[in-house]
C-alpha cells in the first residue's frame, strides 16, 4: 500500500512538472497578454467599458468586434471574456439564426432588440488559460464571424 502511495504522488508531481513546462497562463489580470494574442488575428487596443473594466476593440479580416471582460472585481479580476459583433442593417430572420444555432458549438448568434444581427462567444479565463489555449480560442472566433457574416450577409444577385 505504501509503493502506491509514492507511486501516485509520483505521477502527480510529473503532471504539474509538465504543465509547469508549457507556459505561463494568461488570466483576466493580464489584458494586455490577452490583447496581444487578439492581435495575432487582426488590430486590438485597449478600452474600457462604462463599469471601468477592461475592453478589446479589435478588427479581424474586416470585420469589427469588441472583447467584454466580464464578471470582474473591483481590483479588476476578471473571470472571463465575452467577444461580441453586431451587424446593423443585417436582419436576419427568427429562422435563419436558429439553424445557425443548431448547426454551431461555438459561439451563438442572436437577433437585438433593433432587429439586427450579432453573435458572441465566451472564453473562460477563471484560474487561467495557457496562451495555446487562448489563441485558438480567437482563431475559432474568427472563423465564426466569418461565417457568420456570410451566412447573414444579403447576397447582391
Amino acid at each position: 500500500m505504501r509503493k502506491s502511495a509514492i507511486w501516485l504522488v509520483a505521477i502527480l508531481f510529473s503532471g504539474n512538472v509538465q504543465a509547469a513546462g508549457t507556459g505561463a497562463l494568461i488570466d483576466g489580470t493580464d489584458v494586455e497578454s490577452v490583447i496581444n494574442v487578439a492581435r495575432d488575428y487582426g488590430s486590438a487596443t485597449y478600452g474600457t467599458q462604462q463599469s471601468g473594466a477592461p475592453k478589446i476593440i479589435a478588427r479581424t479580416d474586416g470585420i469589427n468586434y469588441v472583447g467584454f471582460f466580464q464578471n470582474c472585481t473591483e481590483s479588476r479580476v476578471c473571470d472571463d471574456l465575452n467577444l461580441y459583433a453586431g451587424f446593423l442593417g443585417i436582419k436576419p430572420t427568427l429562422e435563419q439564426i436558429n439553424a445557425w444555432n443548431a448547426s454551431k458549438r461555438f459561439g451563438r448568434a442572436y437577433i437585438d432588440p433593433d432587429g439586427d444581427a450579432a453573435v458572441e462567444m465566451d472564453i473562460n479565463l477563471k484560474n487561467g488559460i495557457s496562451p495555446a489555449n487562448l489563441s485558438a480560442s480567437f482563431a475559432i472566433w474568427r472563423l465564426l464571424l466569418g461565417q457568420f457574416v456570410a451566412y447573414v450577409e444579403p447576397r447582391v444577385p
